[in-house]
């Protein structure tokens, strides 16, 4: 064998051996490779979603449901429809946990926090991305983003005459499933947010498409129930601009 064919020989081993350190490597971000933006939510602090849809196109994970209880049946096991949450347009999201249960490998390094998922020699960055919210008055619009991706936008009902303050806030410290006005007849505010003050975002029976309220932000609780959603899904800080 001459010194060429040994070289070319040399530098072949060389390349395999960087492509199975590669796919062997930790769930350290890589750059280049897909990338899901992941939902999180206040009231399951532990518990990281992907859109189902998506993250299976991404893996190439099949799946049937089952008619009548909607359970998700995957090669290597199911999960139950109860485990399954959704956005308000309807759009289905897995834990990063049931992901583990039907044979989907999950990295996290525990230094830097960050996710990896896969499936064979697919593999995806599953990045969790700060929370933000909008809330335009003038359009009588809430819009909700994790990063990059839009979790909510619905419409809602401000305070009349100018009587919601433009600025910017965090949500809380104060949230509650159940709330009862102090101050306009024990009026029922379920699923409140704290804004500032006695300013609320929570959901209402009448959110029309104009300023409605006493200065509270409503939010519809039917059409998927988007009061509900925000509340489960805003930490406490998350920020909150309010813009005219």
């Amino acid at each position: 064998m001459n010194m060429r064919s040994l070289e070319y020989y040399r530098n072949v081993v060389l390349m395999a051996a960087a492509m199975i350190a590669f796919v062997l490597s930790g769930p350290a971000k890589a750059a280049g490779r897909a990338e899901i933006e992941a939902v999180t939510f206040a009231t399951e602090p532990k518990n990281v979603y992907v859109p189902l849809e998506e993250t299976a196109k991404r893996l190439r994970l099949r799946f049937t449901k089952t008619e009548g209880s909607g359970q998700l049946n995957f090669v290597k096991g199911s999960v139950s429809a109860e485990s399954i949450r959704r956005f308000v347009d309807g759009t289905e999201l897995i834990s990063i946990d049931d992901l583990q249960t039907v044979g989907v490998r999950v990295d996290q390094d525990a230094a830097s926090g960050a996710i990896e998922v896969g499936r064979g020699f697919r593999r995806v960055n599953v990045t969790i991305g700060a929370k933000r919210v909008e809330i335009d008055l003038a359009k009588q619009r809430l819009s909700a983003w994790q990063g990059k991706r839009l979790v909510l936008q619905t419409r809602i009902s401000s305070g009349r005459n100018g009587r919601t303050p433009a600025g910017k806030f965090k949500a809380g410290p104060y949230k509650a499933r159940k709330h009862y006005s102090s101050l306009y007849n024990n009026a029922p505010m379920p699923w409140s947010v704290q804004v500032s003050g006695n300013i609320f975002v929570h959901g209402f029976t009448s959110v029309p498409d104009y300023p409605a309220s006493h200065g509270c932000i409503r939010v519809p609780l039917t059409g998927g129930n988007p009061a509900k959603f925000f509340f489960e899904w805003a930490n406490v800080g998350t920020p909150i601009a309010i813009v005219r």
